[in-house]
């Protein structure tokens, strides 16, 4: 059978538009020095970072003088960009594109009207979410836009406005649960040899020590537990929400072994001062700390030190590297 999960790929954008003109539309007697309007927009993302967007927009070059010369502008624009990030956190970008645009200008009469194309290029940024209910986005951006018109102008065009996730249904294969009764067999007589708490046809170290602190398959903790799978968001020392199954584990561990002192460690990657990195690894250890603090682990089993950069376990020059040094770890004291 089949079931659907919501999967955000697509979104729409309602902005402002702030223009600094070329000085050569000051022609026929204008004296423009700004223009303003309204972009929409609709954009696509996909898991490669790359995506499309298309623009449609208004904006006006004014005098406010009925004897001056004033420019009213339309257009339609696809951009190219690639995104340096998943638009769930802090994202900027890059783009071009082009498209074509529609003048009218006043008064001159339709004589001087007419269609042009235009090319643009600029960088811009979106924020994670910042309401829950729709999930919208602060976004903006500047570009710079040569227009083919008349004598040909390049305008400095400034956006800022919100992003509207759109979301599409994508099917996901499920089980289907069968209608029949598996009958167990529970075999008596369960032994644990070594006292572990993990019976011996699922022990895969059926000979450690008494008293020793195994995990779930029976083995010794190593002194150093790589908490794979706890992050961050950008930059912060706030815990993503999939940091949360690791963490219950690790808090189930802490709190079956009382007696078990251990240092949570916070490691960064070389990006940024060596000093930045330091405090950011302090503060994503004593967020950890926080969080088994919370979930009933006594402080005084816990201690939080950071690393920063000090102690990468792989290469900072490719991205996976990076990737494996932005760790948090369990040191056993004792």
């Amino acid at each position: 059978m089949q079931s659907t999960e919501l999967v955000s790929s697509s979104y729409l954008g309602i902005m402002g538009l702030y223009t600094d003109p070329d000085k050569d539309r000051n022609e026929f007697g204008a004296d423009i020095d700004r223009g303003v309007g309204i972009d929409l927009l609709y954009g696509w993302q996909s898991d490669k970072r790359w995506g499309y967007e298309v623009h449609g927009w208004y904006q006006t070059f004014e005098t406010g003088d009925a004897l001056r010369t004033d420019y009213y502008n339309y257009g339609l624009g696809v951009d190219l960009f690639y995104a340096f990030g998943d638009r769930k956190h802090f994202t900027p970008f890059i783009l071009v594109g082009g498209g074509g645009t529609y003048n009218d200008i006043y008064p001159n009469g339709a004589q001087d009207d007419g269609f042009s194309g235009f090319v643009n290029g600029g960088v811009g940024f979106v924020t994670g979410p910042f309401t829950k209910v729709g999930n919208l986005r602060l976004r903006g951006d500047v570009r710079y836009v040569y227009d083919f018109f008349a004598d040909k102008y390049g305008d400095i065009r400034y956006a800022l406005g919100i992003e509207i996730p759109l979301f599409k249904e994508k099917a996901v294969e499920v089980a289907a649960a069968t209608e029949t009764t598996k009958v167990v067999e529970v075999p008596t007589g369960l032994t644990d040899s070594d006292g572990d708490g993990i019976v011996d046809d699922k022990d895969k170290c059926p000979d450690t020590p008494a008293g020793s602190r195994v995990d779930g398959d029976g083995c010794p903790f190593d002194k150093v537990i790589n908490l794979k799978g706890v992050t961050f968001e950008f930059n912060k020392t706030r815990l993503r929400p999939d940091a949360q199954t690791i963490l219950d584990w690790a808090t189930g561990v802490l709190k079956k072994y009382p007696d078990m002192q251990v240092e949570i460690a916070g490691h960064t990657d070389s990006i940024g001062s060596d000093s930045y990195n330091q405090k950011l690894s302090e503060g994503r250890a004593q967020s950890v700390k926080e969080y088994f603090i919370a979930h009933g682990v006594p402080e005084s089993q816990l201690t939080a030190k950071g690393y920063g950069e000090s102690q990468p376990i792989a290469d900072n020059k490719t991205d996976e590297g990076r990737e494996r040094n932005r760790r948090v770890e369990l040191r056993i004291l004792n």
